[in-house]
């Protein structure tokens, strides 16, 4: 459901833009993830693995921000 709606407002999940960066040759890949508070951060441990699955390496993470605003701004680079 979040995919379909993120798909609607052309924003690509984070694995896409992860890959599409890949792709390009970009060094560094900087992206905001909100992670759910239900998951209990599950689904940002999955997406930093995904990521990390395309080969980017996690440089940083830092959080932002309470309940429902809290955010994570991670930063990948190329090993």
């Amino acid at each position: 459901m979040l995919k379909k709606l993120l798909g609607k407002l052309a924003v690509p999940p984070i694995e896409v833009a992860a890959g599409d960066a890949w792709k390009a040759g970009k060094t560094v890949f900087i992206r905001k993830f909100y992670p759910r508070p239900t998951k209990n951060d599950a689904d940002l441990a999955q997406a930093i693995q995904d990521v990390e699955a395309l080969g980017w390496k996690l440089a940083s993470s830092q959080f932002e921000g309470d309940g429902l605003q809290r955010h994570a701004n991670l930063v990948f680079t190329r090993p």
